[in-house]
């Protein structure tokens, strides 16, 4: 991994997400960029009464006082967070840049995740209400769309050692398995590759393909299989927590997106409960 990227919107889940990157760049020796969105939906509004055919509402640009109101203040957030990036990268040894760009939050951040080996995220943003535990729109749109790993960070991340994967054998876990075992390599700790509920032929395979794979990264690693409770989410979240491991790395969302549109989507509850880091990647 040579770039990292790292969404900022001064959000306590971004600054615990900037210490995260800081932290990866650090020891993967990969530049860190930082961006800030400036949210084109920030510099209209939404009269009332005015829609399109359907009841589409329409937008129009804010009064010259109110635009130059607005400007002022995403100046403001920008140069503040340019500094705390500034701060946070200080005795780093890799290249590292602030961004700013105006437009859609969604598409640029895509476009940036892109041009990038890691993307970085706090799980909510302000625009999503720092109250909550669920990840916004933007987290969510960036692991479905990045074709990136994304390293989803809660606002308290609890430190450990080492990685579990939650290894169902899924192409999402396939793909996510070379970055995070980079990751978990470079962690330098234990890691557990976790299957739930399945049968005894698949968790042979299960556990023949991922013992060998990470021989090649002389990764010391363990398979064990788990029963499956009510909800695989709090098994995955459960088996992290009792093992002091700090970052859980799966495959986001599953083979069957009409079941998971019926009775929930694993990844949106693992990155609601888990306190430590999450690695995804669609």
């Amino acid at each position: 991994m040579k770039s990292i990227v790292i969404g900022m919107d001064g959000s306590p889940a971004s600054q615990a997400a900037l210490k995260e990157a800081v932290e990866w760049s650090r020891v993967l020796g990969a530049e860190l960029r930082g961006v800030f969105i400036e949210d084109e939906q920030r510099f209209v509004t939404y009269p009332a009464g005015l829609s399109a055919e359907g009841g589409v509402p329409i937008s129009v640009p804010l009064s010259e006082g109110a635009l130059s109101e607005e400007n002022a203040k995403v100046k403001r957030e920008g140069d503040t967070l340019e500094q705390a990036f500034t701060a946070a990268c200080k005795g780093l040894k890799t290249r590292t840049r602030f961004i700013r760009r105006r437009g859609d939050v969604n598409d640029l951040m895509t476009q940036h995740a892109r041009s990038s080996d890691l993307v970085v995220l706090g799980r909510r943003g302000f625009s999503e209400g720092v109250a909550g535990r669920k990840p916004g729109p933007t987290t969510e749109t960036l692991i479905h769309q990045a074709l990136r790993p994304v390293l989803v960070v809660p606002e308290k991340p609890r430190r450990g050692k080492g990685a579990l994967f939650a290894y169902d054998g899924s192409r999402g876990v396939q793909r996510v398995l070379v970055p995070g075992s980079a990751m978990a390599s470079a962690m330098g700790g234990p890691a557990l590759a976790i299957a739930i509920g399945v049968d005894s032929a698949q968790e042979a395979f299960l556990r023949e393909t991922v013992l060998d794979y990470w021989k090649a990264w002389n990764l010391q690693g363990e398979f064990s299989l788990l029963p499956k409770k009510d909800r695989v989410s709090a098994t995955i979240v459960e088996a992290a927590r009792n093992k002091g491991h700090g970052l859980i790395i799966m495959g986001a969302f599953g083979h069957n997106p009409l079941r998971e549109l019926f009775f929930g989507s694993t990844t949106l509850e693992v990155l609601e409960q888990s306190d430590c880091p999450v690695l995804l990647m669609a």
